[in-house]
């Protein structure tokens, strides 16, 4: 059961600063010290903004990222990406994916820019009482989607065509990864994996398809790893899961309903599992009558980050209701996603965000 009534995804709007300060960095004018200088001035004010807007378990927006998932990937041994122009909504975008190199690993010993990022976060946090800090990370399923779904890659470095052995491997990163955090003081990690809604659409479905795979097949792979990735971990760290159907500038990127993959995904261990549900391209919330009685908290993302329009507190409470009759006693209400998923951010502003933040937190009144 994850303990909580109420909770953001992660993500906010890089503010002025940080967008100025990575231009910078990114055209050669600034050093990544001074990068991070601008980082920790930023993130510290929005900790302090977080706290003063009522929320009670705060991140660092992401805004040291470029991508939700991929700066976290990044931390394996054996994993990189390429860049690459794809055009999506009549616009040509730079983006980036991922692919294995070699044997898949997580080294503790070495510096890790995730880690010491929240360590930062951990400190700033510290300084509100009955503030915590949350850890947000990319789930082990990325790798795989990545690799074999969107590059089409077959034959791997060091693994040859063995998947097994690759599962095997990326959850024992995992397991090390999971155990770093929580060395640095992390009792609270969100995991994110979109890789179940590439499962549920229709078009991306034809693509599986083209490649050989069948879907039973791919959702074992994302069942098996993510359950291995939890094995071990800390009997008082708290580790929730967060699935959307894709946010790419304020853009989904999947359609379909959860009817196929919640019965897959419950299986995992995760004490939470924020899912989304701001419009009805979601669906009904009965999928998730297999969370009642599981003890694992059902975290309904019933207000939307990509959407300005600013929605209605009663509105919120008759849908929120209407998910609790399905799960239970064990649920609570968080915005449907973050506000960036990459670093351009959502389709709206600042003031906009914040305003959805009051209205999730002004929500305790029925939760």
């Amino acid at each position: 059961m994850l303990d909580i009534e109420y909770d953001i995804v992660g993500s906010f709007l890089r503010t002025q600063p940080i967008q100025e300060a990575r231009a910078r960095y990114s055209a050669g004018e600034l050093s990544l010290a001074g990068l991070r200088q601008v980082e920790d001035a930023e993130i510290a004010k929005l900790v302090e903004e977080e706290v003063s807007h009522g929320l009670k378990f705060v991140t660092d927006g992401e805004f040291r990222r470029r991508w939700w998932h991929l700066d976290w990937l990044k931390e394996f041994d054996g994993f990189t990406t390429k860049h690459l122009d794809k055009e999506r909504n009549g616009v040509v975008n730079h983006i980036e994916l991922g692919y294995i190199t070699g044997k898949i690993s997580y080294d503790p010993g070495r510096a890790h820019p995730e880690v010491e990022a929240f360590e930062f976060l951990k400190k700033e946090a510290a300084k509100y009482p009955g503030v915590t800090a949350k850890k947000c990370i990319s789930g082990p399923n990325m790798i795989l989607v990545d690799n074999y779904l969107q590059m089409g890659i077959k034959e791997v470095p060091y693994y040859g065509s063995d998947i097994d052995a690759l599962i095997d491997d990326i959850a024992l990163a995992y397991q090390t990864a999971i155990r770093d955090l929580y060395d640095h003081g992390c009792r609270y990690l969100q995991i994110d994996d979109t890789s179940w809604t590439y499962m549920i659409d229709e078009n991306f479905l034809q693509k599986v398809a083209g490649l050989g795979y069948e879907k039973a097949q791919v959702l074992e792979w994302f069942r098996r790893v993510s359950t291995k990735a939890l094995e071990g971990r800390p009997a008082d760290m708290a580790i929730a899961t967060h699935f959307c159907k894709g946010n790419f500038k304020g853009h989904p990127l999947f359609s379909g309903f959860y009817d196929t993959v919640a019965p897959v995904i419950s299986q995992i261990p995760y004490d939470g599992f924020f899912v989304e549900y701001d419009d009805e391209r979601s669906g009904s919330f009965a999928p998730w009558a297999v969370l009642k009685g599981t003890g694992a908290t059902f975290v309904a993302g019933l207000i939307s980050t990509k959407d300005p329009r600013l929605e209605d507190h009663d509105e919120i409470r008759r849908r929120f209701l209407e998910a609790k009759a399905v799960v239970g006693e064990n649920i609570a209400l968080s915005p449907q996603c973050g506000f960036a998923s990459v670093e351009e951010g959502n389709c709206i502003d600042e003031e906009t965000q914040w305003k959805k933040i009051d209205l999730l937190v002004s929500c305790r009144d029925f939760l």
